[in-house]
């Protein structure tokens, strides 16, 4: 990740916003952020990580965040944070909530993710920062930004814990085989025992039994095919008798049948002379009553037509003769209109000269109260004008008076660097004399022990060889005490005139006393415990000596080193007085410089307040030559338009034609509308009258031509159907002469009966062929039944013997389907149970395999397997650092349970827990392990640069710690690294090549100042 941007409002410290370009802190590779405690430095990482993750160090969701983290001076929070992810792509998230009206309540606070496509920011779905970072946000505190309290955290972690955390960020979960190794194999179980539970089933099925069934189904199909073919004949002759049966009882429904019909005949034949009556009227009569009826109806319509034709023809007649009379009327007013328009023309033109007239008078009014503002403005402007004169040579009086700003520059830099080099000559010669006051404290320690720091090897080995021969003389006592305590055991047992076993005396006069040898066991113990307590003091002088030798060595060379730089700063100091060249000024005294320079300040103060006035001065000359300019324009433009109203007032008047013009001098404006309006709805009224008049006249003449049209065709339509109707009566008349009918009564009587010819005839046609097939049928059936030799008794023995073979076949047919659906059953069973045996010895193998994985793989041990080579990866990258860090006497290695352990060199390379190390050795290795930890993610995740952010731990260090520590970082820069610190020492300050500056401002809160 490569930061971009941040801006911060409202959180915690800052209280007005407040923005980072990290692109101009970055190009250098190595930045600080300093300011003083509480000055709101570690906000800056919390911002970061808030954005990112939605969490904090400080605070946890149940602890009112949202409420403690926004400034008590501000109403809302918002963070802004956009950066490069290790693929190069840019996002941008951002975190903000704000107060609601009561003052501690916060609104939920509201994160949004996006990401830079297409020249436009797009919102993203999630706005989980572990999606782009691939990292979680204990792990991104661990590698990536790390805040207060938490730089020594990846050092210190328990083995479980560090795996855990190297499983996420070098993605070993694909190592962690062991879970898909177990679930593959309880899947195969599981497998295994539902091929048990499908192979119980198959147990009877065999080869043999196949065999045995197929057997039995060849015998079955041959006397099953036996019994088929006589139960074929049977039936056969079941079927004759049957359709004999069927014959005689269809014989006897057939009489029955064609009697019913013999009563039907009569009926059926008088309804066919029915029908062709009414066929022979309908054809001849039916077309002709139809016109009839139709002629006579139309006529009775047209005559009404008729009659209200004529009646319609006399009132448009009337109204059409007052229509012409009113326009007629009307025209002479109508073609006098011409001279009304010209009037209201005229009256117009008067009407503009009063409002050209008034519009005059104002602009005249207007033009002399111009002119006298003129005049005040430019009398302002000669004022003005002089007053800048004068201002201008005060400043020129003042420039030619004062030092050239980059002179006073120079000597002030010159006084600041003989300052500086006076201060680090002084701490130089300072700390040499605190160095010569260590040496001889340190002298003071072999002094106290009798030696020197050259001579105190073979001193100490003096009294170890004393020491030594003491021991041995302790442990030749304890031998003969020893001896002299199973003496005196062997004495206490001696008795007189018993013989002694040493000597065989029988006198013991003065055996030893065991209290004695007590007494002296004691003495021995107590020189034993005194000589463990002497040695283990002159191991610790050992251990004290070559630590006081060795510093003495670096202090010494600390102390050559120093006379050098008090050498180098007098050469310096020597060249920087040569180069003083100030005649007016002392290089020993800055007093006179400094009143020198009060002075100038005064005098820049001064001319700076005359700038001023000299710059409103000169902004008022112009606005008021602005002004004056504006004045003469609108004068120029207000003498135009009068001029103008002039000319337009003279046109107007001549261009009147019809008002006498003395007349209308004494209306005013009013007036002139009231008689404008009036003439104009005049000409209204007699426009819309005409216009009327000439619409209707028009409409009457079409209405009255219209009608008198139709009138005349009705009439001779009248006439047609008149004829018509009479040549229809002759036609119906020679019709009943010649068909015999009386009259058209009895025509009509016929013909309402309304038959349906088409069905009645069809269904005397029906009948007749139903009639005429049911005697033939008749005939055959006595023909087929004479001779057929039938019987009662015949038939039914003959059913009876189908039954019995019919059942016999269906019991066959059934044992037969059985036997079949067996053999084919037992056929599937069996190849359904060979695929059975195949996969059972599949699953089986592969269950032996399985169970070898799951030995390999149970819990994390392959894990920790894989996570131990790369913590010993990283080992070695942080030792490259490391060994530089600390002169090459510890190193960091990685024990069987994945902790870390320092190698002491200056003890004979023991290893010891990293926890033992101090609060500066703890630094430098956690700096070396976060470095390490960000080159490999760099080069898990192909980035071409990668960044870290560190938030403690340079006021541990000692000056020549620092030094290496920022050699260290400044290497980084070559290296692709971007490293950023958070301190509050100055000396680290001075030597960053960007940085910026957090204050915190009592009224504006934290405020950041750019380097």
């Amino acid at each position: 990740m490569l930061p971009l941007y941040l801006s911060i409002e409202g959180l915690y410290s800052y209280q007005q916003k407040q923005e980072i370009d990290f692109t101009k802190l970055t190009e250098a590779g190595l930045f600080g952020i300093f300011g003083t405690v509480g000055s709101g430095k570690s906000s800056v990482l919390e911002a970061i990580g808030y954005a990112l993750y939605g969490e904090t160090e400080r605070l946890n969701s149940k602890e009112k965040r949202t409420y403690n983290m926004l400034n008590l001076k501000s109403n809302h929070v918002l963070i802004d944070f956009q950066f490069l992810n290790f693929e190069g792509r840019k996002f941008r998230f951002v975190a903000q909530w704000r107060r609601k009206k009561k003052f501690q309540d916060i609104t939920d606070h509201e994160r949004n993710a996006y990401e830079w496509k297409d020249n436009a920011w797009v919102p993203l779905g999630s706005n989980d920062g572990a999606t782009v970072t691939n990292l979680s946000y204990p792990n991104f505190r661990r590698t990536i930004i790390i805040p207060q309290g938490q730089f020594k955290e990846f050092l210190e972690l328990k083995g479980k814990d560090r795996s855990e955390m190297m499983k996420e960020i070098f993605f070993l979960n694909q190592y962690d085989l062991g879970p898909k190794v177990s679930h593959l194999l309880a899947d195969n179980n599981k497998k295994i025992e539902n091929i048990k539970g499908a192979l119980s089933a198959y147990d009877e099925v065999n080869e043999e039994v196949i065999l045995d069934k197929t057997e039995q189904f060849d015998v079955l199909a041959k006397t099953l095919d036996t019994i088929k073919d006589d139960y074929q004949v049977l039936e056969k002759k079941f079927n004759e008798l049957e359709t004999t049966k069927q014959m005689k009882l269809d014989l006897v429904a057939k009489k029955e049948e064609l009697s019913s019909l013999e009563q039907k005949k009569i009926h059926i034949q008088k309804a066919e002379l029915e029908v062709n009556e009414f066929e022979l009227i309908s054809s001849n009569f039916r077309e002709h009553l139809n016109n009839f009826t139709s002629i006579t109806s139309s006529k009775n319509t047209l005559l009404t037509k008729i009659e209200g034709l004529k009646e319609s023809k006399d009132k448009t007649k009337s109204l059409l003769i007052e229509v012409e009379k009113s326009l007629e009327d009307i025209t002479p007013k109508y073609e006098g209109l011409d001279e009304l328009k010209t009037e209201i023309q005229d009256i117009k033109r008067l009407k503009e000269n009063l409002t050209s007239l008034q519009a005059k008078n104002e602009k005249e009014a207007g033009i002399i109260k111009g002119q006298e503002f003129l005049n005040t403005q430019k009398i302002i402007e000669e004022n003005l004008a002089g007053n800048i004169q004068e201002l201008e040579k005060e400043i020129e009086r003042l420039k030619s008076n004062q030092i050239k700003s980059s002179e006073l520059l120079e000597i002030d830099t010159w006084y600041q660097k003989e300052q500086q080099f006076q201060k680090d000559l002084s701490e130089k010669k300072q700390q040499i004399q605190e160095t010569l006051m260590q040496i001889e404290d340190l002298k003071n320690k072999f002094k106290a022990l009798g030696c020197t720091e050259t001579d105190w090897k073979d001193v100490i080995t003096q009294k170890k060889e004393l020491l030594s021969q003491s021991e041995e003389n302790i442990k030749n006592q304890e031998s003969e005490l020893r001896l002299k305590q199973e003496l005196a055991h062997y004495a206490h047992n001696l008795h007189d005139g018993e013989a002694c076993p040493l000597c065989g005396s029988l006198e013991h006069p003065s055996p030893m006393q065991i209290d004695t040898l007590d007494k002296e066991f004691v003495q021995i113990t107590n020189d034993k415990n005194e000589l463990i307590a002497k040695k283990q003091e002159l191991d610790k002088q050992i251990v004290d000596l070559q630590l006081a030798s060795r510093i003495i060595v670096e202090k010494e060379h600390q102390c050559r080193d120093f006379n050098e730089s008090v050498l180098g700063l007098g050469k310096l100091i020597e060249i920087h007085h040569s180069s003083f060249k100030w005649e007016d000024f002392d290089k020993t005294d800055k007093s006179k410089f400094d009143k020198k320079k009060s002075a100038i300040f005064e005098e820049e103060e001064k001319l700076k307040l005359l700038d001023q006035d000299l710059k409103t001065k000169r902004e008022q000359l112009q606005k008021t030559i602005d002004t004056i300019t504006k004045s003469e324009r609108k004068l120029n433009e207000y003498l135009n338009e009068v001029k103008i109203l002039e000319a337009s007032i003279v046109q107007n008047l001549q261009q009147i034609q019809v008002i006498d013009i003395s007349l209308y001098k004494v209306f005013d404006e009013n007036t002139l509308d009231e008689k404008s309006k009036l003439i104009e709805s005049t000409i209204r009224e007699t426009q819309t009258k005409y216009t009327n008049y000439t619409k209707q006249l028009l409409e009457y003449r079409t209405n009255y031509a219209e009608i008198q049209g139709a009138y005349n065709e009705a009439k001779e339509q009248y006439s047609i159907y008149a004829a018509k109707l009479q040549e229809t009566q002759n036609l119906l008349h020679k019709l009943l002469v010649e068909f015999n009918y009386p009259d058209i009564a009895t025509i009509n009587a016929i013909l309402i009966k309304n038959l349906n010819i088409n069905l009645v005839r069809k269904n005397i046609q029906d009948f007749y062929l139903q009639y005429n097939t049911l005697q033939q049928r008749i005939q055959e059936l006595e023909e087929k039944t004479i001779t057929d030799g039938y019987s009662i008794e015949k038939h039914k023995e003959i059913a009876e013997l189908v039954q019995l073979k019919k059942e016999e076949l269906q019991l066959q047919i059934e044992i037969y389907g059985a036997l079949k659906e067996d053999i084919e059953r037992l056929t599937i069973d069996f190849s359904k149970k060979k695929e059975l045996l195949a996969s059972f010895g599949l699953l089986e193998t592969r269950k032996k395999n399985l169970d070898i994985l799951f030995n390999m793989f149970k819990g994390n041990g392959f894990v920790n397997y894989v996570s131990s080579i790369h913590l010993q990866r990283l080992c070695e990258i942080a030792n490259q650092r490391f060994h530089r860090l600390t002169k090459n006497q510890l190193s960091l290695v990685i024990n069987e349970n994945n902790e870390f352990e320092v190698v002491d060199y200056l003890n004979n390379g023991y290893k010891r827990s990293a926890k033992t190390l101090s609060g500066g050795q703890s630094f430098q290795a956690s700096l070396c392990l976060a470095l390490a930890l960000a080159e490999n993610i760099q080069s898990l995740n192909k980035a071409d640069k990668n960044f870290f952010f560190i938030d403690e731990g340079f006021g541990t260090q000692d000056t020549d710690s620092i030094n290496t520590v920022f050699d260290t970082l400044q290497y980084l820069h070559q290296e692709n690294r971007v490293v950023g610190i958070i301190s509050h020492v100055e000396e680290l300050k001075e030597r960053m090549p960007r940085s910026i500056t957090v204050i915190k401002d009592l009224d504006k809160g934290s405020q950041i100042i750019i380097n």
